[in-house]
């Protein structure tokens, strides 16, 4: 009797001990799990701060190969040919500038009398000139231009005889600046990425404070809101756009700390001729934002899969066009921190297919009906394997690991990343908008913050004229000098939108 006493006793200690053991484990792989997750993030971060942030992928193993894959596929190559094996690099054609929108001074550099006389004594003519093209630049020039209004009067001294020539309308009446002086200071500082600091010290010699731009700045909102609006309108009316977001410190806001950040959304949208890109500042409540700025829209919007565009989801007539390349970086992450090839160089490599064919269509011009007939026959079978190779890959993964969540991203949010295959004028990736949103991202590392909510919405409207100016081949300055002289005559609907880039014909 004691001796099975015993023997039940030992073998409830070795259950006790078996499940300790077990339970440790547990413990030792979830240390190990939050070891790598921690080890990954300080990879990030240093990749961040001081290493390459190319995506590029290039095999480790064979890295010579893909250099030259392009040349070797575009050039036949006779097998009994030694000569034709010499693969000669492709030279890059010298980008010629269009250089007719600048003024023009022609030098002309005669030869000397001397060499005007032949030989033989007869004088030389001129049969032709050799050109050359230099860039100069003239530094800005400030002067005051003095108004004079006559005021006229009867000599007979007649009453109610005086007369004052009116004041010519000004797009901010209570100023001393001209259109060409505002439209320096915003483009200075937007386009340029001046902060009104650095400016200050250009303009001290007509007394303009940093404080005075500033105000200037916000109060040239109000007579340019119209043409924002007008330009939302086209966004609103395609069938096709794309977010993005990125962070603003704005230092006095209601009840928030200064440190706190904001953010400021890109929206690009448009028709091809009437394309726009707006920037948009919100601090609160940013799923109500998103989704009241495209309440009207209808149509496919390109993003990322952040929890801000959830409510603009739940809208029936709003589908989602993910961001591959969102997707692929993920998997780029994990891959340039692995010590061997595994499931994300793999991932990278059907990416890598997928982009190749991406670029070939750009690269040959490819209408928005050829690029999508291209996508089915080539790029439709590399996301069903893709699509196979995630579902037969993702139970070996640890689920809360980068790679598990890369995989798991993939696999979530599948619809909306195959998007772009039923459509040509969708775009793979939302890269476009990211790069829209990268010239305020280096502008804001330079004045670092919006003072006020009202130099936030500034801000944005003056950014999102500037960088519209430019996707049709405007030049900022000359854009908004005509627009703030035009803006105070604007009576109707129609003066407005003889103003907006795609339509408004520039004084050359």
């Amino acid at each position: 009797m004691s001796e099975s006493i015993t023997q039940q006793s030992m073998t409830n200690e070795l259950e006790a001990a078996r499940a300790e053991i077990i339970l440790l484990a547990k413990k030792l792989e979830q240390s190990h799990q939050a070891y790598e997750r921690l080890r990954h993030q300080l990879q990030d971060l240093l990749r961040y701060r001081f290493g390459k942030r190319s995506e590029r992928y290039i095999n480790p193993e064979n890295p010579q190969i893909d250099f030259f894959a392009n040349a070797l596929q575009e050039i036949p190559i006779p097998a009994d040919d030694k000569a034709a094996l010499k693969v000669q690099p492709q030279r890059r054609k010298k980008k010629v500038r269009d250089t007719s929108q600048y003024p023009r001074e022609i030098v002309v550099i005669p030869v000397s009398d001397e060499d005007k006389v032949c030989s033989c004594g007869c004088q030389k003519t001129v049969i032709r000139h050799e050109i050359k093209e230099l860039f100069d630049y003239q530094p800005a020039v400030f002067r005051i231009i003095e108004q004079q209004r006559e005021v006229v009067a009867c000599p007979k001294g007649c009453q109610a005889s005086l007369q004052t020539a009116p004041a010519p309308l000004q797009v901010l009446p209570k100023t001393k600046a001209t259109e060409s002086l505002l439209a320096n200071i915003v483009v200075s500082k937007m386009h340029h990425r001046q902060p009104l600091y650095h400016l200050e010290k250009y303009v001290t010699a007509v007394g303009v404070s940093r404080e005075t731009m500033a105000r200037w700045i916000i109060q040239l909102v109000e007579p340019l809101q119209p043409l924002f609006n007008l330009m939302k309108d086209e966004i609103i009316d395609y069938d096709i756009a794309s977010i993005d977001a990125t962070t603003l410190q704005v230092l006095k806001e209601p009840g928030r700390p200064a440190e706190k950040k904001s953010y400021v959304y890109c929206i690009r949208g448009g028709p091809p001729d009437r394309s726009v890109v707006l920037y948009g500042y919100n601090h609160s409540a940013h799923k109500q934002f998103v989704d009241h700025w495209l309440e009207d829209f209808q149509g496919v919007i390109h993003m990322d899969a952040d929890p801000f565009f959830n409510l603009l989801l739940e809208d029936e007539q709003v589908s989602p066009s993910f961001c591959n390349a969102h997707a692929r970086r993920k998997f780029e992450s994990v891959m340039k921190q692995a010590k061997k090839q595994g499931l994300a160089h793999e991932a990278v490599r059907f990416y890598k297919k997928l982009y190749r064919i991406e670029r070939q269509a750009k690269e040959s011009g490819m209408n928005p009906e050829a690029r999508h007939q291209l996508r089915q026959q080539e790029s439709r079978p590399i996301m069903e394997a893709f699509k196979g190779w995630l579902d037969q890959h993702y139970p070996l993964t640890v689920p809360k690991s980068p790679l598990g969540r890369a995989f798991a991203y993939c696999i979530n949010h599948w619809e909306g990343l195959t998007q772009f295959l039923k459509e040509g004028r969708l775009e793979i990736d939302n890269n476009l908008t990211e790069q829209q949103i990268k010239p305020l991202v280096i502008a804001r590392k330079n004045f670092m913050f919006a003072n006020s909510m009202n130099g936030a919405h500034a801000l944005c409207l003056h950014f999102s004229l500037i960088r519209t100016a430019l996707l049709h081949g405007l030049d900022p300055y000359q854009y908004y000098t005509a627009i703030l002289k035009a803006a105070p005559h604007c009576r109707t609907v129609e003066d407005y939108e003889k103003l907006l880039p795609w339509n408004i014909i520039l004084e050359t």
